[in-house]
C-alpha cells in the first residue's frame, strides 16, 4: 500500500505504584499493559476509533498477533515516560508498528517494541478487513520505509 510519510504518535505516561515490583522498578509484564494502554489511547484520541466503538459497534477485535520487546533501562515509580508509536505497515486486516518509551528526565530509552495487531470479526474470530475510514486516519502515522541495504 502506497501512503505518504507520516509522523509518530506521541504521548506521555507516569509510572504508577501498580506497575512496580518491591524494588520500585517496573515489573516487565506491566510494560505490556502500558503498551496496550498506549495503543488504545492512539485508537481513541488520534484515530477516532475507540476499542469500545470497534468492539461494540463494529464487532471488531484487535488482538496482538506478535510482539517483540527489548528492555534497555529501568523505569522507576513516578517516572514520566514519553511514548512514541511509529506505524510501519498497514495491511488488509493487520498493522505493524514500533513503540518506544523514553524517560522524560534523562532521555534514556527504556524499551523498544515491535508489534502486529490483527483485526478480527468477534463472532468468527477470523481476520476481518479494516474499516476504510480507520485506514485513512492511520496513514498520517505511517513512517517511510527504510532504504534497502
Amino acid at each position: 500500500m502506497q501512503e505518504s510519510a507520516g509522523k509518530p504518535y506521541v504521548s506521555e505516561t507516569r509510572v504508577r505504584f501498580r506497575h512496580c515490583d518491591p524494588a520500585g522498578i517496573v515489573f516487565y509484564p506491566r510494560y505490556f499493559e502500558m503498551i496496550n494502554d498506549f495503543v488504545e489511547e492512539w485508537f481513541d484520541k488520534a484515530l477516532d476509533h475507540s476499542f469500545h466503538r470497534l468492539l461494540t459497534g463494529m464487532r471488531l477485535g484487535i488482538p496482538t498477533a506478535s510482539i517483540q520487546c527489548d528492555f534497555t533501562a529501568p523505569s522507576r515509580w513516578n517516572d514520566t515516560l514519553r511514548q512514541e508509536l511509529a506505524l510501519r505497515r498497514i495491511g488488509g486486516s493487520s498493522i505493524n508498528f514500533d513503540v518506544r518509551f523514553v524517560g522524560q528526565d534523562d532521555e534514556r530509552q527504556r524499551l523498544s517494541a515491535n508489534a502486529t495487531l490483527v483485526f478480527v470479526d468477534v463472532r468468527s474470530v477470523r481476520p476481518a478487513p479494516m474499516p476504510q475510514a480507520l485506514r485513512q486516519r492511520m496513514a498520517a502515522y505511517l513512517m517511510p520505509a527504510a532504504p534497502a541495504a
